[in-house]
């Protein structure tokens, strides 16, 4: 048998096959046709009705629009606190679980013969707490101010946005004079 790779075993792929065009764009076209047949033809184009011209702007919408972006930028904050406290969290078990391992370890040695100085032992046994002690500091600031004031932020931002909505729902059910209007 000849060295390379057998030809012809595997079946042939099947060939592509064109895209329809998109209707929406052949109805666009068509249509653009149409209006330009139209006014070569010197057929009168209705003209459109007048736009309507949008209603001026309450101060209350500018407060909820300037509320609502604030609420989503503490949204942001408060989701950032909280993958940082769950970052820590996970942190402090690794940590847990290395001093845990080490303290094992540092009791097997101490049980048999002992290697090297006492000095290095003791070392070894105050680094790994100072490392879970670190550990422990870290998960209680993110645990602690930071993510309890953002969340706390972004819950009083929440209520801001829901009496601010609220206070225009209840001006409209005034205005179109609702059942349950206030005299």
């Amino acid at each position: 048998m000849p060295f390379g790779k057998n030809k012809h075993l595997a079946p042939r792929a099947k060939k592509k096959e064109k895209v329809a065009a998109r209707s929406e764009a052949s109805n666009a076209a068509s249509k653009k046709a149409d209006v330009e047949e139209e006014l070569r033809n010197g057929a009168a184009v209705e003209p459109s009705a007048p736009a309507e011209v949008p209603a001026v702007l309450s101060p209350g919408g500018v407060k909820r629009r300037e509320a609502e972006a604030e609420l989503d930028e503490l949204a942001i904050e408060y989701e950032a606190w909280q993958e940082m406290d769950s970052e820590a969290a996970k942190a402090l078990a690794l940590a847990q679980r290395l001093y845990d391992a080490k303290v094992r370890r540092i009791d097997k040695s101490q049980a048999g013969k002992r290697h090297g100085s006492p000095f290095g032992e003791l070392e070894r046994i105050y680094s790994a707490e100072l490392e879970l002690l670190r550990a422990h500091l870290a998960r209680s600031e993110s645990e602690g101010c930071n993510a309890s004031n953002a969340e706390a932020n972004w819950l009083a931002q929440q209520c801001r946005v829901l009496r601010l909505q609220n206070a225009k729902m209840q001006r409209t059910v005034r205005k179109l004079g609702g059942v349950h209007a206030r005299k």
